[in-house]
């Protein structure tokens, strides 16, 4: 099917999935999505990191460059000398158990028995890389899952606690190269229901 020159129904504005939008795992785990129509729950190593801000997240990309100049002062050739990608996101559910554990590390958080925070010790934080998977439905229908295979947290945001105001763990995620050489995040597209 042609693309039109100009044509509206390929824009998109971000919206949340019913349920669950953002996941992770703890461990490695033996298999990442490798598509936007498995359902995240079947994938029983990632646990849900229950609802985010209404600022949705924010997806980043930085690079460096070196300007090449010829004899003459002009600039004949730029090259990329490195690049960064970064993942903008604030849990607003702090009691949730995984949320917890990203932004204090796994071992310091103990698992309470009703399923929320029972205790955290905060002994500094690890800088343990975890993969991160972000769905969110397009307005053409599409869900779009993007999975960063990867992630470590690099920057902590100031958590309110303010009468009246939500807690709030705002992090932000730096992708790293995964261990096989792949790219490091992937984006996958599909309607609900197509296999």
């Amino acid at each position: 099917m042609a693309i039109n020159d100009i044509d509206s129904s390929l824009t998109t504005v971000g919206k949340p999935v019913d349920g669950g939008c953002v996941w992770t795992a703890f461990t490695k785990p033996n298999a990442l999505p490798t598509d936007a129509t498995t359902k995240m729950s079947t994938l029983t190593e990632f646990v849900s990191l229950g609802e985010i801000s209404a600022n949705g997240f924010t997806e980043s990309k930085a690079i460096s460059t070196t300007d090449h100049k010829g004899w003459h002062g002009t600039v004949v050739r730029t090259s990329v000398d490195e690049e960064t990608n970064t993942f903008k996101l604030e849990f607003i559910e702090p009691n949730r158990p995984a949320v917890a554990k990203l932004r204090y590390g796994a071992s310091a958080v103990t698992d309470g028995e009703d399923g929320s925070v029972a205790k955290i010790l905060d002994k500094g934080y690890d800088g343990s890389a975890h993969p991160l998977v972000i769905d969110e439905l397009e307005s053409d229908g599409f869900l779009r899952r993007t999975v960063i295979k990867s992630a470590v947290v690099t920057s902590f945001d100031d958590v309110p606690h303010q009468r009246g105001a939500l807690m709030v763990y705002g992090m932000t995620f730096t992708a790293n190269d995964p261990e096989d050489g792949s790219a490091a995040i992937e984006v996958h597209r599909a309607k609900p229901g197509m296999a």
